[in-house]
């Protein structure tokens, strides 16, 4: 029985001090991970600096090495959290800082870059002085222009369904959208974002009140709008925007019905209304390692119908670095129209990779009843009257024209669109759907002073 135990407890022994002797030596790992950074051998850097981490050895030298290997490999957002540990290590360490600096300014981080640059001392603050206020920080200009229903795709509801009862039916037909973008940059960490939209509408109006029946071709609606969205931003990441977007318009309506004199044709009086309608909510954004996580939430007043609308969701940066990336959403609305609470889902999917090394392509797609439906924090509207959109796809080509990011975009979307008969007084149902393809194109550029 001994001769069959011993060798057994020897064996054990021996694969204790074989176990133990893997655990890395302080010396061996402060010597070997400097000798690679400086020979540049980044990936087996990582490899030896984890291992060291998972054994409770963690200081600010090797954090500092991890930090640049990841940097060079062009990995900006992992290795923002080892200079961020860095620098708990060694507060106010500048070198840290001027590298958690890039990190979050190449991995799309402005206003979290330029908290980091407040930081800035010494020698470092006299090369790159920290940023101030710019009443125009950006400035951006867009036009999309829309091509909606087809003439031979339109029948006249009375046409088609002869039993309609009293109600209106719009269908777009085109329009052109002109959009202008302002941001001020306050103080770093807090600036505003406003956005003017000017629209020129035209649609195919049906119109029945019981006993007059009218049909305008080119029914004409202009609309305006103003977006405010401060935001107020941290240097880790996390930033909050509320909002507040004003609509307001007038369209062509009919007001008056003028019967005819002895039988022959009467007359219709078409007037302007005006309208006007707001949406207000909030966003928020967390940066946070190779994920960029986002929520919102809103409330709108659109159309004569009361809403509540909420979207989260993530996008991830597989290679830290805006060349590659990923997104998934999800966006829940409850709408209030007279009585009746109507709830739809909207899932989003996004995907974006750069092209060389100033060219982006975006990819992005969703699906659902979007009827005034929000997107961007509530910056894009959709609020076509008795329209919904019922699945639309966008895609675009971003083109760097300046060192400071300034971008030059073109792009075009396709939406699958439904127009309801809306009925007026007691009756509920909705019928003669009309369903047709939209296409839309757009150009714009948004300049970074």
């Amino acid at each position: 029985m001994y001769r069959v135990i011993a060798p057994a407890v020897l064996f054990m022994l021996l694969l204790s001090r074989a176990g133990a002797q893997e655990v890395p030596d302080f010396h061996k790992v402060n010597t070997e991970t400097y000798r690679l950074y400086l020979a540049r051998q980044w990936d087996s850097l990582l490899v030896m600096g984890k291992d060291a981490l998972k054994a409770d050895m963690d200081y600010y030298y090797l954090r500092m090495r991890m930090g640049i290997a990841l940097y060079n490999k062009k990995k900006y957002r992992q290795a923002i959290a080892h200079f961020e540990r860095a620098l708990r290590l060694n507060q106010g360490d500048q070198a840290a800082l001027e590298l958690l600096y890039y990190c979050r300014l190449l991995s799309g981080q402005g206003e979290a870059a330029k908290l980091v640059r407040k930081q800035f001392r010494g020698e470092l603050a006299l090369r790159m002085p920290p940023p101030g206020g710019k009443f125009f920080s950006s400035i951006g200009v867009e036009y999309l222009y829309h091509s909606g229903i087809k003439e031979e795709e339109y029948t006249s509801p009375s046409v088609n369904v002869p039993a309609l009862p009293p109600g209106v039916q719009y269908a777009t037909v085109r329009y052109s959208n002109a959009f202008l973008a302002l941001e001020n940059s306050i103080i770093p960490g807090f600036s505003l974002q406003h956005a003017y939209t000017f629209l020129a509408k035209t649609n195919h109006l049906y119109y029945y009140d019981g006993t007059n029946q009218f049909q305008m071709d080119e029914q004409q609606v202009t609309q305006h709008q103003y977006y405010l969205a401060p935001r107020i931003s941290w240097k880790s990441g996390l930033s909050i925007q509320p909002m507040v977007h004003l609509v307001g318009g007038h369209y062509q309506y009919p007001v008056q019905f003028i019967p005819g004199y002895m039988g022959g044709f009467g007359q219709v009086i078409v007037g302007e209304p005006d309208y006007f309608d707001l949406a207000t909510g909030l966003g928020l954004s967390l940066d946070i390692g190779v994920f960029s996580l986002k929520m919102e939430g809103q409330y709108s007043n659109l159309n004569q119908a009361r809403q509540v609308q909420g979207r989260v969701g993530a996008v991830l940066y597989p290679k830290g670095n805006l060349g590659l990336y990923a997104g998934a959403f999800l966006a829940a609305q409850v709408q209030r129209r007279g009585g009746d609470d109507v709830t739809s889902l909207v899932p989003e999917a996004l995907l974006g990779f750069s092209i060389g090394e100033k060219v982006w392509f975006d990819l992005d797609a969703s699906f659902g009843d979007m009827s005034n439906y929000l997107e961007y924090n509530g910056m894009i509207i959709y609020n076509s009257f008795t329209e919904v959109i019922e699945k639309k796809v966008k895609a675009s080509l971003s083109f760097q024209v300046s060192e400071k990011g300034s971008l030059l975009y073109l792009g075009g979307r396709w939406s699958s669109n439904r127009s309801e008969f809306s009925p007026l007084g007691t009756a509920t149902e909705i019928t003669n759907a009309l369903s047709y393809n939209a296409l839309s194109i757009y150009g714009g550029i948004s300049w970074k002073f």
